[in-house]
């Protein structure tokens, strides 16, 4: 007697998806002339621009109603690519552009609300304790207009876990390639582009400014000598090791056989040029945690301990890669002066700010002169106290924490690689977060983090075949002899 009704609700929830993807339709029919022959026929600037701004917005709109697939491919290449990209002439990041699309599918079409995953409950947390920290300290413009990048890079999570795991494998695979792109690109800028002038290519696209230093190449002191490092379209060397420790986490994770291997060594390889010791301490750390928590066979764990100690090896051959690690561990190391300066100075920069924080638009975020000069903690929960006050920085820990527990159960499942992406996160918890911020100052690497916590959250990784094999039921086994038929009586010729 339920089917009846069943169906009238799927037939009502279609004809719902289809009468707002005609209104989309008529929209685009009655309101871009309209818009052509104002905006764009009015010859001034700002008409010219908001009537391009209107077309661009109601094509995504009916892109992401009628065809939803591609807001969620397109976010994962974009996030992974060039997380940086603007928009042309409208200077918006594509990337939370895109995100903004996928919630406009995700509310066009009709998705399964499954029960709420924990690491949700602890984002919602987060996002609570942010948003009264921004009430208490907003002054400007500029502190609403942080706080809502941020906000809709986190809030993509919601979106993803409730995709069916098939689409949410290929959402990671497409960020991966993304990934893999951008580091083939940057790999070729590092070794073809001692000027560092291909990005002035992408000047449209938000990508042309070289900041204070008047170059777009970053560079590592080593001795008497500038090592060029890694950067493309990640900017800064730092967030590109973040993008390609992610990327590797979850190229590991998600693709199989050579793919994985040729993706594998491609952003490896751009992680190390790279020079980021968080992300390639981050690395160790969960190839560590992997290989003591996650169930696998020997052979298999004995292939991925011969993988790491090769992958090592090459690593430290390299004698600029091997000065920056072991200057790691040097008290003459810069970078390791300046964090235990903002370490110590951290309390009397917090003085009278504990409760909500110093703000979520001030000039140390948003000004590259004033962050240097301000020389605030590089450490991600102290960076979220220092913007958002102790109940945001005690609710980030929260969410990593989490994380954490997701990740244990994870390490308990078959095929192993159920495990990486929860091993990816806790190294980049316990390392790469203590070492650097640009997850919580930074949109675009938000949605990186994001990305990794979502496939630790959802556990996507596809089954292992014989894990498939052993699910099927035995053969029932006889106790009692079968009577088998009588074979057929022969005719005798003659008497027939």
């Amino acid at each position: 007697m339920a089917e009846p009704g069943a169906a009238r609700l799927g037939e009502r929830l279609a004809q719902t998806v289809l009468n707002r993807a005609a209104l989309g339709s008529i929209s685009m029919t009655v309101v871009l002339p309209l818009v052509l022959g104002i905006g764009l026929g009015s010859g001034q600037k700002l008409g010219l621009t908001l009537g391009a701004a209107l077309i661009a917005g109601l094509a995504a709109v009916t892109v992401a109603v009628v065809q939803p697939r591609w807001s969620y491919v397109g976010l994962a290449f974009s996030a992974g690519c060039a997380p940086f990209a603007v928009l042309p002439g409208a200077g918006l990041p594509i990337a939370l552009l895109m995100v903004v699309m996928v919630w406009i599918s995700a509310m066009a079409h009709p998705i399964e609300l499954g029960p709420t995953d924990p690491v949700e409950i602890t984002v919602l947390i987060l996002i609570a304790a942010s948003f009264v920290s921004l009430i208490a300290t907003a002054v400007r413009m500029q502190d609403i207009t942080e706080f809502v990048r941020w906000l809709v890079a986190m809030s993509v999570i919601f979106p993803l876990l409730r995709l069916p795991k098939d689409d949410l494998r290929r959402f990671g695979r497409v960020f991966v390639y993304g990934v893999g792109t951008g580091s083939v690109f940057a790999l070729a800028m590092f070794f073809l582009d001692k000027s560092g002038s291909w990005m002035n290519h992408l000047a449209p696209f938000g990508y042309g400014n070289t900041g204070i230093i008047g170059t777009h190449l970053r560079f590592y002191q080593d001795g008497m000598t500038q090592v060029v490092r890694l950067t493309g379209t990640y900017i800064d060397p730092n967030v590109a090791g973040i993008f390609t420790l992610v990327g590797l986490t979850l190229t590991c994770a998600l693709l199989r056989g050579r793919q994985r291997i040729v993706l594998a060594l491609i952003i490896g390889g751009a992680l190390v040029i790279t020079l980021s010791r968080s992300a390639m301490f981050s690395v160790v750390v969960a190839a560590v945690a992997l290989l003591l928590f996650q169930k696998m066979r020997a052979d298999r764990r004995i292939t991925i301990i011969a993988g790491c100690i090769a992958a090592a090896a090459s690593t430290l051959a390299v004698p600029a890669v091997a000065d920056r690690i072991f200057d790691s561990f040097s008290a003459s190391d810069t970078g390791t002066r300046a964090r235990t300066a903002a370490l110590s100075d951290f309390p009397a920069a917090m003085e009278g700010n504990w409760l909500f924080g110093k703000g979520w638009g001030i000039d140390e975020f948003t000004n590259e002169v004033a962050g240097y000069n301000a020389n605030y903690v590089a450490n991600s929960p102290l960076v979220s106290i220092y913007r958002g006050g102790i109940f945001v920085g005690l609710a980030f820990v929260l969410v990593l924490v989490a994380g954490a527990v997701l990740a244990h159960r994870n390490a308990r499942k078959e095929p192993w690689e159920s495990g990486v992406a929860g091993a990816g996160l806790v190294g980049f918890s316990l390392v790469g977060l203590q070492l650097d911020f640009p997850v919580v100052t930074n949109a675009s690497v938000t949605l990186a983090f994001v990305v990794l916590l979502t496939f630790v959250a959802a556990d996507a990784v596809e089954p292992a075949d014989d894990s498939k094999l052993s699910a099927l039921q035995p053969l029932p086994i006889v106790d009692q002899p079968v009577a088998l038929p009588a074979p057929p009586r022969k005719v005798n010729k003659h008497h027939a």
